[in-house]
């Protein structure tokens, strides 16, 4: 592939000439799907395509290849001499147009992601439970993801994955890939997305350039979320009660039934401080903030209770996830907020039970092979939690005291790094990690 110099190169007009041919001559309504093309670019400037994805081998290819294959390309250029390279084309239909680009491969991301790290020494990772799971990993090499690396992604009502990345916005339908770009949306496919999340009536809500939009049925808007604080926010996220919650560094705005409520050091003297990284609302109705000083939790009656002098795994650490289970059980990860030279054994994950007692589970005292937590997800299909970590891969715990470790050198998950999680409404989890999008699904 061509990674770098030298570089194969196909000018921009030709690719827009192909798509303006295409467009004409066929009628591409209502369609929407993205087609990549791998292509051999000889020294004399001649072309040759050596595959594609598209596995239905559809007329619209047979035509796109015959273009790509008569093209005279500027070949690769390599100590002063053209060499033979072969590069990436894709061609995307959003909305009956058509139109294409040139992927450039980066040799950094080719490389191997290296080894996870593993501070528990005592566990011994058997991982029964692996053979019953199918892993899938796409990457923008083998499919028209825009980037390898996400932060953020969300599941709608429909099961369509919303995948943000810095590199654009795309959705994937299980099968498809279909970019979010200038012809259905206020953004280019190139636009770096920060966040994305969806809320109870199915709307998207997506934060990119400091503007947070809106996506219903009916389009897109902007919602102006400035008239109620002055800096960017950090989070969208969803609540169980249909709330809608922003963390920001000014507060934690909370929208209801479009009612706005600023919380900070303010209106919540307790509050620990008024950068906000996380918040969740319960079962109960009890509302949890994480801090860069520490957490509180809000109860149904306004009180406050404060975690800072408390004897319990929350002290002076801030909630960065919560997840519930149906006994009302409630996880969370935990980041210090006191830096620590490598391993953090106050971070982990938090257990509190319902009858009022807590547990903390990290890399001494329990099967967790690393502290620093990304994200968590609790399987309501198979009632075991999912762990999402920095440095070890992922784990699955099934409540009592089955620990499993799954990353790049004991499974075909892409590397260790495992930012988010998400499940749709058949059991399938999405993972969003530093190497490609990841897919487990049960045998």
């Amino acid at each position: 592939m061509d990674c770098g110099d030298p570089k194969a190169t196909c000018a921009q007009f030709t690719l827009d000439y192909i798509t303006d041919r295409i467009n004409r001559k066929y009628l591409l309504k209502d369609v929407n799907l993205s087609i990549t093309f791998q292509v051999l670019v000889e020294p004399s400037g001649f072309s040759c395509v050596l595959s594609h994805t598209d596995v239905t081998n559809s007329p619209l290819t047979a035509e796109l290849i015959r273009y790509l294959n008569g093209n005279i390309w500027k070949p690769a250029i390599e100590n002063g001499k053209p060499v033979a390279a072969s590069v990436n084309v894709i061609f995307r239909i959003v909305n009956g147009n058509i139109s294409a680009q040139m992927q450039r491969m980066d040799l950094a991301q080719l490389k191997p992601p290296g080894d996870p790290v593993i501070y528990n020494e005592k566990a011994v990772y058997n991982n029964p439970s692996l053979k019953n799971y199918e892993f899938t990993v796409w990457t923008k090499y083998n499919s028209p993801l825009p980037d390898n690396i996400a932060q953020s992604f969300a599941i709608d009502k429909t099961d369509l994955l919303w995948y943000a990345t810095a590199r654009g916005l795309t959705r994937f339908d299980g099968k498809t890939f279909n970019p979010v770009n200038e012809f259905n949306s206020p953004f280019t496919a190139e636009t770096a997305v920060r966040d994305i999340t969806v809320d109870k009536d199915n709307n998207k809500w997506v934060y990119i350039n400091n503007t947070i939009y809106k996506c219903t049925d009916a389009g897109w808007q902007v919602y102006d979320f400035k008239k109620f604080i002055k800096s960017g926010i950090t989070h969208i996220l969803n609540s169980s009660n249909g709330k809608l919650i922003f963390t920001t560094k000014d507060g934690l705005v909370v929208v209801r039934n479009d009612k706005v409520v600023l919380l900070n050091k303010k209106t919540i003297p307790l509050l620990p401080s008024n950068n906000v990284l996380y918040a969740y609302v319960d079962s109960r109705n009890r509302l949890w903030i994480g801090t860069s000083k520490g957490s509180i939790m809000i109860d149904r009656d306004f009180f406050v209770t404060t975690f800072n002098t408390s004897d319990t795994p929350l002290k002076n650490v801030c909630i960065s996830g919560a997840v519930e289970d149906e006994k009302g059980n409630l996880y969370f990860s935990l980041i210090g907020i006191n830096k620590v030279e490598g391993d953090n054994d106050k971070e982990g994950v938090a257990v509190l039970k319902t009858n009022g007692n807590w547990i903390h589970y990290n890399d001494k005292n329990s099967g967790m092979p690393s502290n620093r937590v990304n994200n968590i997800l609790y399987d309501k299909f198979e009632h075991v939690l999912w762990i999402g970590t920095d440095q070890s891969g992922l784990v699955r715990f099934n409540l009592k005291d089955g620990w499993e470790n799954y990353h790049n050198n004991n499974s075909a998950a892409p590397g260790y790094t495992i930012y988010q999680l998400v499940q749709d409404s058949k059991g399938v989890i999405y993972a969003t990690t530093a190497n490609g999008l990841l897919r487990i699904r049960k045998k």
